[in-house]
């Protein structure tokens, strides 16, 4: 029997054994699920609504699909470290990526080499970085090395290679016997390519140590008249388009030092043809084609006899001192389309002769 009107006047330990705990559960569940329900809201679903670049630090690459619970261990968010090291760290609590035991020996953050999208590439800064010193991490183990079929050389990484790129490079020859190229170049080196020019000769007897291009070919020993052996347009410089149409060896024209500056025998060329080669395209000329009207624009010597140039330039070996005088062509009363200087008369001749200006 008690006095007790309700049980808010029952004493606490009477209120504890009155009432099993699966009903106070009961009760305190539905509030848990108001209070997960709106953290959920707040921070939207799977978080995705929450703005992370307001805490100031901007998730991107991988963290922006690692879970928040790999960086917010049990849901504490204070005091989270934005620093790469702090997680990136072995046996760090996250489980994130750590340094692997054969890294680079340094010091630097993870930041300083690495981008959060992906670990590799990475960028790193050789400054500081003594000369000489590259095997001491390009061994192979630590980063890249020497690799199969390198050159064989003692001399540091630096003596040919640059810190932003292995090719290309360079390497000094100063040492090498001459006529050894072979000994690399064909081997460990770039060689003869497909359609070289046929030789047994060693690399430097014309090309130099600089570059490939442009090289020298000494012609001594060529057998004249056997120039298209190789000046075919495949394997070395051949006619080009255009060309005047001569079925002659190359060095019927040219020299072995250069291709301009050719002579070209005339013997043989029937007379009058001459602006078939010299229409100022394939040949030093008037301009204009052997078949069309005579170009007026040249600034030549008017005259009814082209094409035919011999006519007036009797040498082959020059175009200078063409006697237009006596050569046929009609100049009467039109003196002055070349002898300009005295009066721009066009009836020089009245008083001048053809043959002199002094009778």
């Amino acid at each position: 029997m008690n006095n007790y009107k309700n049980k808010f006047d029952i004493p606490h330990f009477l209120y504890a054994n009155c009432f099993p705990r699966w009903m106070v559960m009961i009760c305190i569940l539905p509030l848990l699920a108001t209070t997960n329900f709106s953290l959920a809201q707040a921070m939207g679903k799977d978080g995705a609504s929450f703005n992370h670049i307001q805490t100031g630090f901007n998730l991107v690459g991988s963290h922006t699909t690692a879970p928040c619970e790999s960086c917010h261990v049990q849901g504490i968010f204070k005091g989270t470290p934005r620093d790469c090291a702090s997680c990136h760290t072995l046996g760090n609590r996250m489980g994130a990526t750590a340094k692997p035991n054969r890294h680079i020996p340094t010091t630097a953050a993870c930041d300083k080499c690495h981008r959060p999208t992906t670990w590799v590439p990475a960028n790193y800064s050789h400054v500081g970085v003594a000369p000489g010193a590259c095997l001491t991490c390009h061994n192979n183990l630590t980063a890249t090395g020497k690799p199969n079929g390198h050159i064989m050389t003692t001399a540091s990484c630096d003596t040919c290679h640059r810190t932003i790129a292995w090719i290309p490079a360079g390497y000094d020859h100063t040492g090498v016997a001459p006529g050894t190229c072979a000994s690399c170049h064909g081997v460990t080196a770039t060689g003869k390519p497909n359609g070289h020019v046929m030789t047994s000769a060693s690399c430097d007897t014309c090309h130099n140590t600089r570059a490939w291009l442009p090289a020298g070919f000494n012609h001594r020993g060529i057998a004249a008249g056997s120039c298209a052996t190789c000046h075919n347009g495949t394997t070395a410089t051949g006619k080009p388009n255009g060309h005047i149409a001569t079925t002659d060896s190359c060095d019927k024209c040219h020299t072995t030092t250069t291709w301009l500056g050719a002579g070209f025998n005339h013997v043989g060329v029937a007379p009058g043809s001459c602006a078939s080669c010299h229409n100022g395209t394939t040949a030093k000329g008037v301009g204009g084609s052997p078949t069309t009207r005579y170009p007026a624009y040249s600034g030549h010597v008017p005259t009814s006899r082209w094409p035919s140039c011999d006519i007036c330039h009797k040498s082959t070996t020059t175009f200078l001192n063409a006697k237009v005088h006596g050569s046929g062509a009609s100049v009467s009363g039109q003196c002055n389309i070349c002898h300009r200087a005295h009066n721009d008369s066009q009836s020089c001749d009245n008083c001048h002769s053809t043959a002199t200006w002094n009778n």
